[in-house]
């Protein structure tokens, strides 16, 4: 059996050992800052099946990554479907024209075009999660305090004690349905803040199609990035 190359990531506050599998499969340990290597050693080979599953996952299941060279004729995603790029010159401007996303700048450039995408997408995705959640959030019987987007590396949402939840804004790439997913993930969280069997009842009495919907995130989640 080949051995696992991992690197030990050490947190002064951490009391038990973790394993962490990146999508490039890169495998870390997250551990006390004084847990001997002989113990992590331990650990992974104790973790060794799930190691080599999550491994097999990424390589062989998951969607890969392909960076964007934000020039003319690539495609963009927005709630799933898939518009070609195409650039002029011209006043500051983002519009969808037929299967068309239609970029205008004095001077086009990969840069500044990346910047122009990236901020119309966050808009797209602030005004579409406000909408859904009014609708959810009627249905499910209780209102957040806020609807906002952030720029998270690691997750999809999440829901504060005070009633506010955010979305990751990358989600507008995701078919409407995925991103309903985790909008309803999130509000159900301000009736119970856990992953309780009461938790995931009320989500599948909300959203039935849940497991497919977190399954396509598993899967695609990488591809969702500029």
């Amino acid at each position: 059996m080949t051995t696992i190359d991992y690197a030990i990531i050490r947190r002064p506050r951490r009391k038990t050992a973790s394993i962490v599998i990146r999508p490039d499969n890169r495998v870390e340990v997250l551990a006390p800052s004084r847990m001997p290597v002989s113990l992590i050693d331990a650990f992974i080979r104790q973790k060794r099946a799930w190691i080599d599953k999550k491994l097999h996952f990424n390589r062989e299941v998951r969607a890969d990554y392909v960076a964007k060279t934000f020039r003319a004729g690539e495609q963009f995603y927005l709630l799933g479907e898939s518009y070609t790029l195409r650039l002029q010159q011209g006043k500051r401007a983002i519009l969808l024209h037929g299967h068309e996303l239609l970029v205008s700048h004095p001077t086009p450039k990969p840069a500044t075009t990346k910047r122009q995408i990236s901020r119309w997408y966050r808009r797209q995705a602030e005004a579409h999660f406000s909408n859904r959640a009014l609708f959810f959030a009627s249905t499910i019987g209780k209102q957040p305090q806020l609807i906002g987007v952030k720029a998270y590396k690691s997750r999809w949402g999440s829901c504060h004690h005070d009633g506010r939840v955010y979305l990751n804004w990358r989600l507008i790439m995701a078919p409407a349905w995925v991103v309903d997913y985790v909008l309803v993930h999130e509000l159900c969280h301000l009736l119970h803040p856990n992953h309780s069997r009461a938790f995931w009842q009320q989500v599948y009495a909300v959203f039935p199609d849940y497991r497919e919907a977190k399954a396509w995130l598993k899967i695609n989640g990488l591809t969702l990035s500029l």
